[in-house]
């Protein structure tokens, strides 16, 4: 949502006016869900409509968990190994062709109760609730092997063949992300890679921005002194040009009681989720209602990122706000 604390304040009355909602935080979940709730989800598909208030100042970034998991599988394991050897893959979109090829031809390839033992095996090993490493290197192997052995599509064997290769790689994980002093961020939170992936998509867009994010405990300092590295270019030099364009300001967190602009970001976030359900085929009395409204916001570029922080725009610099639902 590119908008400033003070216009999003009146559009907030506007809202409470509209709906006679009293309390003090506008919520998506507790306004506009349910049969009930109908009569007031015009009001804000009328916002997002060309000619409302909202219109040209609303974006969604859809991430499906399911091609996410694939894509880390890539990203951690076949692109660190490649990248050793000098190969970027992921800046020659070789890295996304592969992790597409093996999410939509992976199911048929091994069959869907082997590729999804594969996804579960995945979030199984890198997340971080295997700090006590009960999943080992050889558990996780293990899977691949037996993926691998059955495969019988090309693309999908050839990437699993890489991915067997990948042991090292592995190892060096479970050091980075899980020792005291490992230095990898929370792999399999996609609130990361999505807070940089809403800022390129705005900055492309605006130019210079500023980022203000829902306070999320998975937006930790450190991961958001992460993003902004990335974002700021200082991370490999031989990955400079992912960060061709983008401009940013100030990147800060806030809590939605003290920012209205964080409160239009959930109820966007909220009906991003409910159209995103109404597609999965989950019955969502909201998502029908507020599809036509929300369907041209997704982006093209999506799938398938202190104190007084909306406060310390820089003159010229668009305010961007990004909540998750």
């Amino acid at each position: 949502m590119a908008i400033s604390d003070a216009d999003a304040e009146s559009i907030v009355e506007e809202i409470r006016r509209a709906t006679r909602l009293q309390a003090p935080e506008l919520k998506f979940s507790g306004a506009f869900v349910g049969s009930k709730n109908g009569t007031r989800r015009p009001i804000l598909s009328g916002l997002l409509a060309p000619g409302g208030a909202l219109h040209g100042r609303a974006s969604v970034y859809l991430i499906d968990k399911h091609y996410f998991v694939v894509a880390k599988l890539i990203d951690l394991f076949v692109e660190e190994k490649l990248y050793k050897q000098g190969r970027d893959i992921r800046g020659s979109g070789q890295a996304r062709k592969m992790a597409r090829s093996l999410f939509t031809e992976g199911p048929r390839a091994l069959g869907a109760p082997l590729f999804d033992r594969l996804l579960a095996s995945t979030v199984a090993f890198t997340s971080q609730k295997n700090r006590d490493q009960r999943v080992t290197p050889d558990d996780f192997f293990d899977v691949i092997e037996q993926a691998w052995t059955r495969s019988h599509r090309r693309n999908v064997t050839d990437t699993l063949a890489l991915l067997r290769t990948t042991r090292q790689e592995a190892t060096e994980y479970v050091r980075d992300a899980f020792e005291p002093n490992g230095t990898l961020p929370q792999a399999l939170e996609p609130l990361i890679p999505a807070v940089r992936a809403v800022t390129e998509i705005w900055s492309r867009k605006l130019g210079r921005v500023n980022m203000l994010v829902d306070d999320q405990r998975a937006l930790t300092d450190v991961n958001l002194d992460d993003i902004e590295t990335d974002i700021r270019d200082r991370g490999h030099p031989e990955f400079r040009y992912l960060s061709r364009g983008l401009h940013l300001g100030h990147l800060r967190r806030g809590k939605s009681v003290e920012h209205p602009s964080l409160q239009l970001a959930d109820l966007l976030s909220g009906a991003g989720y409910a159209v995103a359900e109404r597609h999965a085929g989950v019955p969502n009395p909201a998502g029908d209602d507020l599809h036509s409204a929300v369907v041209p916001l997704i982006d093209q570029m999506s799938m398938l990122p202190h104190d007084e922080p909306a406060k310390v725009a820089q003159p010229g610099a668009p305010s961007v706000t990004s909540r998750t639902g």
